[in-house]
């Protein structure tokens, strides 16, 4: 299971234009979900809900543990209400034995150490789909690095780069 935060989504179907990035991990086997919160997010801005809607698989997890919730947003007042429900899950996930990735980027790809869970950001997912399982190309990758350059994400350089290698 590839559990997307809303900068995920966000990052893949409007800034990069790749929504093939989630067919990918469907091919491969795995499922895809997003949390109620991250639905909500993604509902508020019409252009992303709108090419969200038009892809499929994705299922909303809407039983986020309202302990962990509180907990995480009164430890990590920085985070959104996506990220801090992507997280919960994950800790959920991992107490279950349960086979996932949560797809965070920014400051909550920093605390998969300390919750002890398997996250990725945005261009780690796309590098696993080059390295890994070799479904994207050169000719994929120098667009998606053109694209993600000119974005409004802000991306290190050197994590761009790794597209090209």
């Amino acid at each position: 299971m590839k559990i997307f935060d809303t900068s995920s989504i966000v990052c893949l179907l409007r800034e990069a234009t790749f929504p093939r990035a989630f067919e990918i991990c469907k091919n491969h086997g795995y499922s895809l979900a997003i949390t109620k919160q991250v639905h909500e997010e993604i509902e508020k801005n019409p252009e992303t809900f709108k090419a969200f809607k038009s892809l499929t698989g994705f299922s909303v997890i809407d039983d986020v543990d309202e302990q962990c919730f509180s907990r995480m947003a009164n430890r990590h007042p920085w985070l959104h209400k996506g990220e801090i429900s992507v997280l919960c899950t994950g800790i959920a996930k991992e107490q279950e034995g349960g086979n996932y990735h949560c797809i965070v980027d920014e400051k909550a790809r920093q605390l998969k150490s300390k919750y002890s869970i398997k996250v990725n950001g945005t261009i780690g997912l796309l590098l696993w789909q080059k390295r890994q399982l070799k479904e994207l190309n050169d000719a994929d990758c120098n667009e998606l690095h053109k694209k993600l350059k000119c974005s409004s994400f802000w991306i290190k350089e050197e994590i761009l780069q790794e597209l090209l290698k």
